[in-house]
């Protein structure tokens, strides 16, 4: 029972540092990843905590006697409670009805010695296996009820199933959080990627649309029509082969905050924070500061970092390549292998011959 107390009490100590945010101030933990683990180990251990409760409130059967089967010896593994001893649980061979008494008596040491148990369980089975000696009953093995002069019960041992079960649950949240955390970090570095692959075309266009005389707002409204009429129908549904672009996605979001009376400088603001990737925060800033300040030299800042950014997207594809390249080593290697096998078995092959 204490088990499942500790186990509810390290739950909700995680749920109490989730709410006040401790742990959503740890690199690479997901909010969404802990809650699913303290839903599943959760649910396990109210399950086990039930079947716990419910195993200890049933009575416990005392034994007197173990019945003999046909089959032949048998193992069956008994709780015995002695006056001022420790609960012990020991293991009983039962011998089988087809073996004689005599026989029983002569290999006494061999059939109810157990080696692996300790000094006291040894002591419990010579006992038992002298008490049934005395018996001689072909058909049942008693338990006795006395053990070193002190009187004993002996019942099954307890049920740990529903210790087992939150266990289990509890090592299966652990492994749905770490499975989740490592989606969602994967998710997170696609975008991250995406982003930066969309950011030099973004720009470009955005210096071409302020160059012919549009508006920043104006601009945005643009760029985000363009990708939703070709992302989507006419009714708004997205195409099912369309990915979804994400730096894309964020000036949709920016159109509707300017649609919803939110000012321009902080709607390009929030453009930046959601980004979360330094270019994106320092386009919003050239943003924010053309509208502060009323820079006339925007189209000219801009289209320097769109040079600048074309360029990293050069330098990146360059790294990509070499990365590429040192994967296909590898490849190259097994089917150089192969080739020299091609060449060199029939050569052996004739020459032994």
């Amino acid at each position: 029972m204490w088990l499942h107390a500790a186990i509810g009490i390290l739950l909700l100590a995680v749920f109490i540092a989730l709410k006040t945010g401790q742990l959503r101030k740890q690199e690479g933990i997901q909010e969404k990843s802990i809650r699913m683990f303290l839903l599943v180990a959760a649910a396990g251990n109210a399950l086990g905590l039930f079947m716990t409760v419910r195993k200890e409130m049933d009575p416990q059967k005392e034994y007197s006697m173990l019945v003999r089967e046909e089959s032949g010896m048998h193992e069956e593994e008994l709780a015995v409670i002695s006056e001022g001893e420790k609960p012990a649980t020991v293991r009983i061979q039962v011998p089988g009805k087809e073996k004689s008494v005599s026989a029983e008596s002569d290999n006494n040491t061999d059939d109810f010695l157990i080696s692996e148990k300790a000094k006291r369980e040894r002591e419990i089975g010579d006992e038992v296996a002298l008490y049934n000696r005395e018996k001689s009953d072909p058909d049942y093995y008693y338990l006795p009820d006395e053990l070193s002069g002190k009187a004993c019960t002996w019942t099954r041992p307890k049920d740990k199933s529903g210790i087992l079960l939150a266990g289990l649950f509890l090592a299966g949240g652990l492994v749905v959080m770490i499975l989740s955390g490592r989606e969602s970090q994967k998710k997170e570095l696609m975008r991250h990627e995406q982003m930066l692959l969309d950011y030099p075309p973004i720009i470009m266009k955005f210096t071409l649309l302020i160059q012919a005389g549009m508006s920043v707002r104006r601009t945005f409204q643009k760029i985000a029509s363009d990708y939703q009429a070709e992302a989507g129908k006419p009714d708004g549904e997205r195409r099912k082969k369309m990915p979804v672009r994400h730096a894309y996605e964020e000036i949709v979001i920016v159109c509707n905050e300017l649609d919803s009376g939110v000012s321009e400088a902080e709607a390009y603001r929030h453009f930046g924070e959601r980004c979360g990737q330094i270019k994106y925060r320092t386009f919003s800033t050239l943003l924010v500061q053309n509208l502060q300040k009323g820079s006339r030299s925007l189209a000219d800042i801009l289209e320097r970092e769109s040079e600048a950014a074309w360029e990293e997207r050069k330098r990146k594809a360059r790294i990509s390549g070499e990365t590429a390249s040192t994967k296909l080593l590898f490849p190259m290697i097994l089917m150089l292998l192969v080739v020299m096998a091609v060449i060199m078995v029939p050569a052996f092959a004739a020459f032994w011959g």
